[in-house]
């Protein structure tokens, strides 16, 4: 294990592909594993609403998630707000804790909720981090990630989608991890600890 795992995010990239991001299925950074961020473009930087980790490519998992999003499995905000910065819940989606929906009531709202879920397809930009190093390895820097955005107060700490990460155990050596972007990911800690 090295000294220190660098954790560079490139991007910014998109779904369908728009001329400030172009679609990761089309860039060979979608073709690496590591770490990713669902961000929103805000005028200081990308407001950082979701992270995750995958050790397949960036390609295949994007595009689960894009399905799941797309057909109404995810939770859908207000699309106006959410570009703010402000979660305004319109759909929960099957994953929320507080009011998880059946497949069926998903499939049956997607009517209604194409619209918004197109302009936030729209407006999501991602970022990449390749890593080779294994999963355990990668879960403990996504949820170290997870934990200082979670732990920043304000707009940034509170735009998180709250997940269950798999955090350093006790017993486990801690990693420390230096994060970089050519972009400005609001909240994303220069230097942590997995």
């Amino acid at each position: 294990m090295p000294d220190e795992i660098v954790v560079s995010f490139s991007g910014p990239f998109s779904w369908p592909g728009a001329p400030d991001a172009p679609s990761i299925f089309d860039v060979n950074e979608g073709l690496a594993a590591g770490i990713y961020l669902f961000t929103v473009p805000l005028p200081d930087g990308y407001l950082i609403y979701y992270i995750g980790e995958t050790g397949r490519t960036f390609r295949a998992r994007l595009f689960e998630h894009y399905t799941e999003h797309a057909s109404g499995m995810y939770h859908v905000f207000a699309p106006a707000e959410f570009a703010r910065g402000e979660k305004v819940m319109l759909w929960p989606g099957r994953f929320d804790m507080a009011c998880r929906k059946p497949k069926r009531e998903c499939i049956a709202a997607y009517p209604e909720l194409s619209g918004p879920i197109w302009e936030m397809t729209r407006m999501f930009r991602l970022f990449v981090a390749p890593l080779t190093c294994d999963q355990r390895v990668r879960c403990r820097i996504e949820a170290a990630i997870a934990n200082a955005l979670y732990a920043t107060p304000g707009m940034i700490g509170n735009f998180q989608d709250k997940v269950n990460y798999s955090p350093r155990a006790d017993g486990e050596v801690p990693i420390g991890c230096v994060a970089s972007s050519s972009a400005r990911l609001l909240g994303l800690p220069e230097r942590f600890s997995a």
